[in-house]
């Protein structure tokens, strides 16, 4: 059986293609050039993934076969081995792998397996990475609890930036990795045991790891660090419990990236002091993958509770560092669980992915973790005082950005455009960039090495406001709204 690709999915990305392209400036193959988000891949995951059939159903016997009657052909044949596993696997292997902590074993040791090649072919970037892995000081529950001897301060001095493992909780996923450019102002006190001086940063980076809920470490995002650092900013990378340590549904993970916020803000006022003037750009909550769902789930939460004490962004509470979030940065994130859910169901790892216990195993509360969906539930309902209640969300939520990979098999490019959509119906923000010949890892693996999805996210970010304050173009060759 043949399988024909509705008309409008292609007229659909044809039109994406159309109005963010910029003009012809080689003249490489016209296919290419012209139309490069408009491919095989890109086309098949456009499409809505169907409400999969029971698991022990006769229909869901036809997953063992490429050729599904109602799904597209398998997109890879990592997507063809798990649709195949995904049937012939008894539910209970694949929830004791899933809820045994199996999943995260498998997860972790495949980035570790992988740590020695990337080393080998990006020598500078290991060796930031050895850098970055060395602890000044520690720091639990607030106190400072470093001892340094004055025989190291020149080595201090030598380094660009500073590394303090922050708990939180007592955990021991819960903590923080917080880095610190080295200002002049700190070496000069290098041979003191406590900083007695802040450290002028233009922001924080705020980073919400990845890992499907249920795996994932902040060493392995470390190198998301050093781009930022040379800029001057403050880099908070987020640990929180995954799966199956967290098991109060999505609220466990959402509490412990609210109470790491929360422990940020106090360890940076003490630490840290905005540059004055237009050099300052703000705090960026940013997350990868799940993280970027558990970022902006996170940031919903915020807001509701800042609704719930009546206030605005101009009667919060401002510390001598002023800690609320200016922006969000959305990788490659899924926001809609019911979609992904489904979407999960089509490549058969529906019931081995922590998706499903994270999130509540129903619809219902499918829809209460969905960060989107909680925030237009926020939106007044036939109430006398709605235009006030829509001026506070849009006043308390920060400008969005969301970049997407447009070859992504793993989260489609689709929960980013169907998210932005939702969100500027609620009146906010939000711009999306898709990159073409992207998949999932490769964004933020950008990030990491160096790529087009770190170079426009930083265009973005700097260039979200000219001198005057005014919205100003920005100069991305594929940025887009669907």
């Amino acid at each position: 059986m043949k399988i024909f690709y509705p008309q409008i999915i292609v007229w659909q990305i044809e039109y994406l293609v159309n109005i963010t392209m910029p003009p012809k400036q080689t003249t490489k193959t016209k296919a290419r050039d012209q139309q490069p988000l408009l491919t095989s891949t890109s086309v098949a995951t456009s499409l809505s993934p169907p409400r999969f059939p029971p698991h022990d159903s006769n229909l869901r016997q036809l997953y063992k076969t490429s050729r599904h009657p109602h799904l597209p052909t398998s997109l890879s044949i990592p997507d063809q081995l798990t649709r195949f596993l995904g049937t012939i696997l008894p539910l209970d292997t694949q929830h004791s792998f899933r809820d045994n902590g199996y999943f995260r074993a498998v997860a972790d040791t495949a980035v570790k397996l992988t740590c020695p090649s990337l080393g080998i072919r990006h020598w500078t970037e290991c060796k930031e990475f050895i850098e970055l892995s060395r602890i000044q000081s520690h720091s639990n529950n607030g106190k400072d609890t470093s001892i340094e001897d004055n025989n190291n301060s020149k080595r201090k001095r030598r380094r660009r930036w500073t590394r303090r493992k922050i708990a939180y909780g007592d955990h021991s996923m819960q903590y923080i990795d917080l880095f610190l450019p080295t200002s002049p102002a700190a070496e000069s006190n290098t041979t003191t045991k406590k900083y007695d001086s802040r450290i002028p940063v233009r922001g924080t980076i705020f980073f919400v790891h990845g890992g499907a809920w249920g795996a994932g470490h902040p060493w392995m995002y470390r190198l998301v660090a050093p781009t930022f650092l040379k800029l001057n900013f403050a880099v908070c990378i987020v640990g929180y419990r995954t799966y199956p340590d967290a098991k109060d549904i999505i609220e466990d993970q959402t509490k412990d990236v609210q109470l790491a916020w929360k422990k940020c803000g106090s360890v940076l006022n003490e630490l840290v002091v905005p540059i004055s003037g237009k050099e300052w750009v703000g705090n960026v909550v940013m997350g990868h993958s799940s993280g970027a769902h558990v970022g902006l789930l996170m940031l919903v939460e915020w807001v509701d509770n800042q609704m719930k004490n009546n206030q605005s962004d101009n009667s919060i509470s401002k510390q001598q560092y002023p800690w609320i979030p200016n922006y969000f940065i959305g990788l490659s994130g899924p926001y809609d669980i019911s979609y992904h859910f489904d979407y999960e169901g089509g490549r058969g790892v529906e019931q081995i992915s922590p998706l499903k216990p994270i999130c509540g195993h129903t619809r219902e509360n499918f829809t209460r973790a969905s960060p989107v969906k909680r925030l237009l539930a926020l939106l007044p309902k036939q109430t006398n005082d709605s235009s006030r209640s829509d001026s506070t969300i849009q006043k308390l939520m920060p400008p969005i950005l969301l970049v997407h990979g447009i070859e992504d098999t793993v989260v489609p490019f689709t929960a980013t455009s169907d998210a932005g959509r939702q969100l500027r119906s609620c009146g906010l923000e939000c711009d999306e960039i898709y990159l073409s010949e992207t998949s999932h890892q490769d964004v933020i693996m950008m990030f990491m090495l160096g790529g087009k999805a770190k170079d426009l996210t930083i265009d973005w970010l700097f260039k979200r406001n000219d001198e005057n304050g005014k919205k100003v173009q920005i100069t991305a060759p594929i940025l887009s709204r669907l």
